[in-house]
């Protein structure tokens, strides 16, 4: 008996329940003139037909129609349904009277009308006000239920987002990288070299950007290129000689985007992380972006090494996962990311269709790459 209680709570509800209990209390005494059995069928058989329209409506049609976009199909399945319920429940309901009962129905009388002529108004009219009834009372709940279900959904996905986002931009500051660019610019300056302090500037606007600027949710495209900018620089000093590292963009004029701190840059390092530049001369990396009104493009592209490093291969980092992972929660179906991975080099192709631009910062000027 406690599972049967469990599981009316559980999968009917007791405001189901109570419900489909009203209905059947309101339906009975209508026939009791006539009969108590007549009076109980007849109830029954209206609560069976205003189910069958509310669940039919909320079960089926809704969810396989109307949430997916078919609302003309939606529109047309529900007029059908609600004609042929109401002429099968007003039908049924006369053949019970026929059945139950025994007397010619044609010499039961009401208020001076026969009765078949009153029966075949009333169940009629009934059941269209029931059954339409039923059918509201289905499409406001479910689509209650469904908004509601969607804002908790947001409301999980912008916890998700804080957490994750607070997790990825830890991450990206990176003290090996802190500590390799404080001693470059030590040897600078132990050699007096005339561009230092451009370097410390770098320094200085990569901390900055990662302490102030990641804290909002979205920043101006410019930022993120010039963080990019930078941290290639960066890398570039590691080397004596001059290595095949490019950077490129082209941002229009009339581009206003703005995009989640760091989104990039996760597909930036791993260029320097997995190209061997130390070692193979041939190695390359080749990095551009293009920015239009709505629109961002780019690409990420670097050699292979020969031998490939299985420790490294199973230590991505934050890597593209998370990338995906950041680019799901901000842009779902707005963005397409390609990953071509062969023996001799890796290339990573992102496209980013902003559907609301006017939500992005002023308009975006140019970078000293483009």
């Amino acid at each position: 008996m406690n599972k049967v209680i469990e599981y009316i709570r559980n999968k009917i509800g007791f405001q189901a329940l109570i419900l489909w209990t009203l209905v059947f209390i309101l339906a009975f005494p209508h026939n009791l003139w006539i009969s108590v059995k007549l009076s109980f069928v007849v109830a029954v058989v209206t609560l069976v037909s205003v189910m069958t329209v509310y669940y039919f409506n909320q079960k089926v049609l809704i969810p396989r129609l109307m949430l997916k976009g078919r609302k003309g199909t939606y529109i047309f399945s529900c007029i059908i349904m609600l004609l042929v319920m109401v002429n099968l429940s007003a039908h049924l309901e006369t053949t019970i009277y026929y059945m139950i009962i025994k007397e010619p129905i044609a010499d039961i009388m009401r208020d001076g009308i026969p009765f078949y002529e009153y029966k075949d108004f009333f169940s009629t009219s009934k059941y269209v006000a029931l059954l339409t009834m039923s059918f509201a009372l289905s499409s406001i709940v479910t689509f209650g239920q469904k908004a509601k279900e969607t804002v908790r959904q947001k409301e999980e996905l912008l916890s998700e987002r804080k957490t994750l986002e607070a997790r990825v931009l830890k991450s990206q500051i990176n003290s090996h990288f802190v500590f390799n660019a404080l001693n470059n610019i030590y040897s600078m300056t132990y050699f007096k070299d005339e561009y230092t302090s451009g370097y410390v500037l770098k320094l200085a606007q990569m901390m900055r950007y990662l302490m102030e600027d990641c804290e909002t949710e979205l920043t101006p495209l410019i930022k993120d290129i010039e963080y990019i900018e930078n941290f290639i620089d960066f890398q570039k000093l590691r080397f004596e000689c001059a290595k095949d590292i490019s950077f490129s963009c082209r941002v229009d004029e009339n581009a206003a985007l703005s995009i989640p701190p760091m989104i990039f840059q996760p597909l930036v390092e791993n260029c320097f992380k997995h190209t061997p530049l130390e070692v193979d001369k041939n190695s390359y990396i080749h990095i551009s972006m293009e920015a239009d009104a709505d629109k961002v493009y780019f690409v990420a592209e670097n050699s292979q090494p020969m031998i490939k490093q299985t420790t490294v291969a199973k230590d991505p980092g934050i890597g593209i996962e998370n990338v995906k992972r950041r680019l799901d929660i901000y842009y779902d179906d707005n963005y397409k990311l390609d990953i071509s991975n062969t023996p001799d080099s890796f290339r990573v192709q992102l496209s980013i269709t902003f559907t609301n631009p006017k939500d992005s910062y002023e308009r975006t000027p140019a970078c000293s790459y483009c």
